[in-house]
């Protein structure tokens, strides 16, 4: 202790400041790196379960709302006269016609009251599967993953009992999904570098993830940890070994009826790599500044102290929003050119991100093609309208409506005429729709019309009015005609719903099953929903 003191005292001033200030640049980094790194931390866990439970929330809607989609399917064909009179002939042609229409069924067949699904050649016996007992106790039902008996692949089935007029067994109707299909619609749920939505089964199965499964041969063999917890409804609060066998932190939703657990996960790697490269980089910078003479250290620290402070407060303002946020150059004449220089380029890039911002969410809203909104537009936008109408006892409608034969269209003329053809059936909407209408383009060659104020009777007859005015206005480019009719599907809003938890979906889904009977019944018509008839009806 000694020697090292009479070491300290025979330096200069010069040197003992230097060793001083070093001294204290030691004790200030790491006073400062470690708290740092510590919080931090907790706020990127805490950010990024955030993240996880938005993704799947968001996504487990999505997933449960394809899974509500396709039993719905089986429920209407089941509830058919075909189905309850026992016409398997007709039957299957309904459903070959389907298969032609939509085709992300793999299969879809009838299950004879004995457990036989019958065809011309064979027969194979399907009395053992849970979908069949559900069948015998009258209840429809979604599947695990399940082995197909034709060719022991993973699949999923949904399944609806068909009922006589006095309510006995008549067989079922199934269709099946394969992973295949789910692997299609889970590969759009990615985030980040290694962040990704995984689904399983009751049961703990693998049944699809969002990116590719290369050692994932049998979906039995997967049972990820997080499943333990979601049996007990434990919150997945620290790291954990995910189904790849990396370090991941995860978040989990159930179903509604428990029979599938949607998961999201990320690599602890992942959300700590940025906070890991800015400690080095602090720490890297703070063995430069040991290396600075206690003159420049005052002298550069008082320069760009206060730009910094500035540029620190601009970056707070555009995270709560404020993306055009600027910062007077006029307080910082006096910093350093190079700082000078950052914050010019920092509002130049503010001015820019307020424009990009305002773009993307006009894109967010609308469909490029046909220049309308677009679905997700609809169905948040829309339902506000709709709901707003409905408080102040106003009745509305929605028309679902379909281009006929649009396939067709592309197949004869190509997609640019196709895309023409839309385009052309979107400027009509908006011309004939009136001011109190939102138009959207649904999907593929699918509109959707929302009516405000407007009863079934008053939707019907702008309806008419559309498919007259699309039938009689062809699509013309130069020397090419193209004829189009449409089929649309009208349905007024009713206080009771029959699908959905929403008003608006319960609306659209009512629509879209009238739509569909236009179609079934000849195209090129409208056809109105008749709930709201038979509930008044009912109150007469």
């Amino acid at each position: 202790m000694g020697h090292l003191f009479s070491l300290f005292t025979n330096h200069t001033i010069k040197i003992r400041l230097q060793l001083w200030i070093s001294g204290i640049i030691l004790v200030l980094a790491f006073s400062i790196i470690i708290p740092f790194y510590f919080i931090e931390k907790g706020n990127r866990i805490e950010e990024a379960g955030v993240q996880l439970k938005q993704v799947i929330d968001v996504q487990g809607l999505y997933i449960e709302s394809w899974n509500q989609e396709k039993l719905d399917t089986i429920k209407r064909f089941a509830l058919s006269d075909n189905a309850k009179f026992h016409r398997i002939g007709d039957l299957k042609r309904e459903f070959q016609d389907y298969a032609k229409v939509k085709s992300e069924f793999y299969s879809i067949t009838y299950v004879e009251p004995d457990g036989y699904i019958r065809t011309n050649s064979t027969q194979t016996y399907v009395g053992d599967r849970e979908y069949y007992a559900r069948g015998k106790e009258k209840k429809s039902f979604v599947s695990g993953v399940v082995m197909s008996k034709e060719n022991d692949t993973p699949m999923i089935t949904y399944s609806s009992p068909v009922l006589g007029d006095h309510g006995e067994f008549k067989g079922i109707v199934l269709g099946v999904v394969t992973l295949e299909m789910l692997n299609t619609l889970m590969s759009r749920l990615s985030f980040g570098d290694t962040g990704e939505v995984y689904v399983l089964d009751g049961y703990g199965n693998m049944v699809t993830a969002s990116k590719r499964m290369e050692n994932y041969l049998h979906p039995q063999g997967v049972t990820p940890e997080i499943y333990q917890l979601a049996l007990v409804n434990r919150k997945a609060d620290r790291a954990y070994i995910g189904f790849r066998g990396e370090s991941v932190y995860g978040q989990y939703r159930w179903s509604q009826e428990k029979n599938w657990l949607v998961v999201g996960e990320i690599t602890k790697k992942e959300i700590f790599q940025k906070l890991n490269e800015l400690s080095v980089t602090i720490i890297v910078i703070s063995l430069i500044a040991l290396l600075l003479s206690v003159a420049a250290a005052v002298l550069i620290a008082s320069k760009i102290e206060r730009p910094i402070r500035y540029l620190l407060r601009a970056t707070k303002v555009i995270q709560k929003g404020n993306y055009d946020y600027q910062i007077n150059a006029d307080k910082i004449k006096h910093a350093p050119v190079e700082l000078r220089q950052l914050v010019v380029t920092f509002n130049l890039m503010s001015d820019r991100l307020k424009s990009y911002i305002s773009l993307l969410e006009h894109s967010a809203w609308m469909d490029q093609l046909t220049e309308v909104h677009n679905r997700r537009y609809m169905m948040l936008e829309g339902n506000k309208q709709l709901q707003s109408c409905i408080y102040s006892g106003q009745t509305c409608s929605v028309l679902m409506m379909d281009i006929d034969h649009f396939k067709k269209i592309n197949d004869t003329y190509g997609h640019l005429v196709g895309d023409g053809v839309l385009h052309h059936v979107a400027s009509v909407l908006k011309r004939y729709a009136g001011e109190d209408a939102i138009v959207a383009r649904y999907g593929g060659e699918e509109f959707i019309l929302l009516l405000l104020r407007k009863d079934a009777q008053e939707s019907a007859a702008v309806a008419e009015e559309v498919r007259e005015v699309l039938k009689e206005e062809p699509y013309r480019k130069e020397s090419l005609t193209v004829k189009i009719t449409a089929s649309i599907g009208v349905a007024e809003y009713s206080p009771t719903l029959e699908y959905g938890t929403m008003v608006l979906e319960d609306m659209v889904s009512r629509a879209d099953h009238a739509l569909y009977r236009a179609k079934a019944s000849g195209r090129n018509r409208v056809v109105v929903d008749n709930k709201r008839l038979y509930e008044e009806d009912d109150h007469v």
